[in-house]
């Protein structure tokens, strides 16, 4: 059969059943026919090559699940610990507040004072991985070179909960020396507060004629021990308060006569002797210069004078160590 002798259409005749209906004549032509083969063959080979590329990427599907997974947690973990690092910085930055509050004190008059030991000054503890040699250390091991080395050595989320830990730990330090730092704080300015409330003007103008400590007695010649400074001045010579204060003592006592003392706050108390008259009465505040007595020769003396006397935390100091 030559191509011109080849058939360009099929027909085809569809008869229902039991002739019920009229008969059909379906005309395909060959070309169509070949067409709608190979249209189908093509999507067969489609679906074949879908099936092939779906069922090899199926592992690497299956694997990217835990990736994934691990992913999250990982977002999650550091999410925690930048919490803790915001938590650290501002916990440094009250830290700063109080060293700024003791760099404000001038601490060269302060007793006992001077570099403060903190948890800190111990050093941050280090997790169990670090302190065995993690790479990159001064341990003498080789830094990381890759992800994969990272792998083997501690995995990453791993090393995420040591930095956790390791947070916790700085944070737990930060706040017992802030707790430290405070009490350091609080007693340096209760130190240069009762500095600043003992009295450094002088109640009279006058002539010193006996110091603080031991001396002979005037009356006894036997050794004893002199509480104040006596400052001697003519009788009714005017006692000014040295500084503010609030009176607790106005009376009369048998060895210091007529005897005056004030409370200047923060423990410091001024006694003041042998007076001739008493200006300000129990209970009545007294601001710096302001006339509290006159001189005077009452109880036991030998002479018209001030017997001047500065108490801290009930203890005699020398009032001359603070006079200007």
């Amino acid at each position: 059969m030559t191509p011109s002798d080849r058939p360009e259409t099929v027909t085809l005749w569809v008869v229902p059943e039991g002739g019920a209906a009229p008969s059909r004549q379906i005309v395909l032509s060959i070309r169509w026919l070949h067409r709608m083969a190979l249209l189908g063959a093509v999507a067969a080979a489609a679906v074949l090559l879908s099936l092939f590329i779906g069922f090899g990427a199926l592992p690497r599907a299956v694997a990217y699940g835990p990736l994934e997974a691990e992913n999250l947690e990982l977002r999650a973990r550091l999410l925690e610990l930048e919490s803790k690092l915001d938590t650290v910085d501002r916990e440094l930055r009250r830290l700063r507040l109080y060293e700024e509050q003791l760099n404000a004190i001038d601490q060269q008059d302060l007793p006992g004072f001077g570099p403060v030991e903190s948890p800190l000054s111990e050093g941050i503890i280090e997790p169990e991985w670090f302190s065995e040699g993690y790479p990159g250390t001064d341990t003498g091991q080789p830094a990381l070179e890759g992800a994969a080395t990272a792998e083997v050595d501690l995995p990453v989320v791993s090393r995420l909960e040591a930095a956790n830990d390791r947070a916790d730990a700085i944070l737990r330090q930060i706040r017992l020396a802030e707790i430290e730092l405070g009490q350091v704080v609080e007693t340096a300015e209760s130190f240069r507060a009762r500095a600043g409330a003992i009295p450094s003007a002088w109640p009279l103008d006058g002539v010193l004629t006996s110091g603080f400590g031991w001396r002979r007695s005037p009356f006894t010649r036997r050794w004893k021990f002199h509480f104040g400074i006596d400052v001697s001045a003519p009788v009714g010579t005017i006692i000014r308060a040295p500084a503010a204060g609030v009176v607790v003592t106005a009376e009369y006592h048998s060895g210091y006569g007529r005897l005056l003392e004030i409370d200047h706050g923060y423990e410091v108390v001024t006694r003041y002797a042998h007076n001739a008259r008493l200006l300000v009465g129990v209970g009545e505040s007294v601001r710096l210069g302001q006339p509290i007595s006159t001189v005077g020769m009452t109880g036991a003396t030998t002479g018209p004078h001030l017997h001047y006397e500065i108490y801290v935390e009930g203890q005699p100091v020398d009032p001359l160590e603070h006079l200007d």
